[in-house]
């Protein structure tokens, strides 16, 4: 192994060992664990700057009981958190050697899958949390490559630590919908006497489903099912037969209104990925959905009052904010939400019109201070409007929404984890909107969305949960030229022994904006951009508008008695 310094017998590491934060570190202090083991296959990181997330959160809370990690014995077999990372490369194994060079810098896609399997970063693999990081054959030689993503000299840790929350924001707009039916998929068509209408299948035939399974379809729809499996050769199984039980449906086809624990057993049935579809005269009602597959396993919600199935999967796939339209950001003043709302702002396709909802009055001054800096870069008129819901009562909060923003947005992005509010900006959408459940919802959150919208309307549902390689790239990209700068979301830094301070500031809203870990600093705390400020001067006159971080700024604190 050649190394670029000398390697200690022992390391500062932050490890997960059960549920809940008692059970992260030691009585609230990182343990002293042996340096992990290596071999010449692999390369050896420090580990630079880690940004706390809200993912992290959820980690911790539900222990081995996350789908990232289920089943895992943590007691026995610790993981470490952490997956916002900027590292240095300071052992290369024989392996690597020509192919990666002692003192390069990295920041690493956390989502990894390896022959099929995910192990993401922070999770299943030992993450950031540590001083010192092994880097494995998982993430060199993954599915789609390589996971580490090289890093300019001149970009600061924290921004390159913050490119993989920025990553997520932009991801959450490139979310590709199906075009239609799964190829090869598994397809169930489920009648029910209310508003059940003629289906109409030409356009499925493309798929080529390899197995039908069908249920109180009338004659007619029944007739258009079994002549789609004559044409693309689906086994057809007939009612009351249950096919192999271990792979549920890959779409599902609700002829007719359904009542609510039909859809939900369906619903609850999909595979990954899966669609379900009402297709029925009678739409108006709200359905148990549970949000959380949205979010984490892609369910997609669909219908449609003319019984077109392959036109309502092609119908509403735009991956992006409508440019000069309506957009509502439901707890947009959050660490989260003001990446997702600097993003609509700064880009010049993004709409004209931006409504931020928030209950801290401190963070939606603080963002609308921010955005005021920001405006004379953006070049484009945004009507912006800051509104905390606690001032007002429910009955004014509608009038408010319906009066100002009357014919409704066409796009809400949600980001808190709560069912009502999930419901109640559901219902506020325009024709052709999109509701995105950005907010990391637990898998079996049920909350009531409204079909009538989504097969009268078009109305879309989407979520998701990490970003793939190709959008950190781009973040990564836009950050080093200057077109955006993540570290203006910054709100606090600590040193290695205030981690676990810093998660719990997260679950308390103490800060307006990310958090971010320096593991070789000391001495620091957990302290905000002025609190530190005031404490090393040297780097008050640095930062912008005297709280917002800068590479500058970052520089005098990396020379500071911090790391002395």
């Amino acid at each position: 192994m050649e190394l670029l310094e000398d390697l200690p017998q022992e390391i500062l590491s932050w490890q997960l060992k059960g549920t809940g934060l008692d059970n992260l570190g030691t009585r609230g202090r990182p343990d002293t664990v042996p340096f992990p083991r290596y071999s010449e296959n692999d390369l050896i990181a420090r580990i630079d700057a880690v940004g706390l997330c809200f993912s992290d959160i959820k980690l911790i809370s539900a222990g081995s009981a996350h789908p990232r990690i289920e089943g895992r014995n943590l007691a026995k077999s610790p993981t470490v958190p952490g997956h916002e990372v900027a590292m240095t490369i300071v052992g290369v194994g024989e392996k690597w050697k020509g192919k990666f060079t002692l003192g390069s810098r990295y920041i690493i896609q956390a989502d990894i899958y390896y022959k099929g399997r995910g192990v993401a970063f922070g999770y299943a693999i030992s993450g950031g949390l540590s001083q010192y990081a092994v880097i494995g054959t998982e993430i060199l030689e993954g599915d789609e490559g390589c996971y580490l993503l090289p890093v300019e000299k001149s970009t600061g840790f924290v921004e390159a630590a913050l490119v993989e929350p920025w990553t997520c924001v932009v991801a959450s707009y490139q979310i590709q919908a199906r075009r239609g039916v799964k190829q090869n998929g598994r397809v169930q068509f489920a009648g029910f006497e209310k508003g059940q209408i003629p289906l109409d299948l030409s356009g499925l035939e493309s798929s080529h489903p390899a197995l039908i399974i069908h249920s109180g379809l009338t004659t007619a729809n029944l007739k258009a099912v079994e002549d789609l499996a004559r044409k693309t050769g689906a086994a057809l199984v007939p009612p009351g037969q249950v096919p192999d039980a271990t792979e549920g449906p890959t779409d599902i086809v609700c002829a007719g209104t359904p009542d609510r624990d039909s859809f939900a057993r369906l619903a609850q049935s999909l595979q990954t990925d899966g669609a379900i579809g009402l297709y029925t005269s009678q739409p108006d009602a709200d359905f148990p959905v549970d949000v959380g597959k949205v979010h984490y396993r892609r369910m997609e919600l669909l219908g449609s009052v003319d019984g077109r199935v392959a036109d309502s999967y092609r119908a509403n796939n735009r991956e992006s904010l409508v440019p000069g339209g309506r957009a509502w950001f439901v707890g947009g003043a959050g660490p989260m939400g003001q990446m997702h709302v600097i993003k609509a702002v700064m880009d010049e396709h993004g709409p004209s019109d931006i409504l931020v909802t928030d209950l801290s009055d401190e963070r939606l001054a603080s963002l609308k201070h921010l955005l005021s800096i920001l405006g004379g870069k953006k070049g484009r008129k945004v009507n912006l409007t800051f509104e905390n819901p606690k001032d007002l009562p429910a009955d004014e909060l509608d009038t408010f929404l319906t009066g100002k923003y009357a014919g409704g947005f066409d796009d809400v992005v949600v980001l808190v984890p709560v069912q009502a509010i999930i419901t109640q900006a559901s219902h506020y959408l325009a024709p052709n909107g999109v509701l995105n459940i950005f907010a990391g919802v637990k898998l079996g959150t049920i909350t009531d969305i409204p079909f009538g919208p989504i097969a009268r309307s078009r109305m879309r549902v989407i979520g998701s949960s990490g970003s793939p390689l190709s959008a950190m790239r781009d973040t990564l990209s836009l950050t080093e030229s200057g077109g955006l700068s993540t570290s203006y979301s910054l709100a606090a830094v600590g040193d290695m022994g205030s981690a676990s301070k810093g998660m719990k500031a997260l679950m308390d809203n103490t800060y307006t904006g990310k958090v971010v870990i320096f593991p070789f600093a000391h001495g620091i705390g957990l302290k905000s951009i002025r609190e530190l400020a005031r404490d090393i001067p040297e780097i008050a006159p640095l930062l912008l508008d005297g709280q917002y971080w800068t590479r500058e700024a970052e520089a005098a604190f990396l020379k500071s008695r911090a790391f002395a």
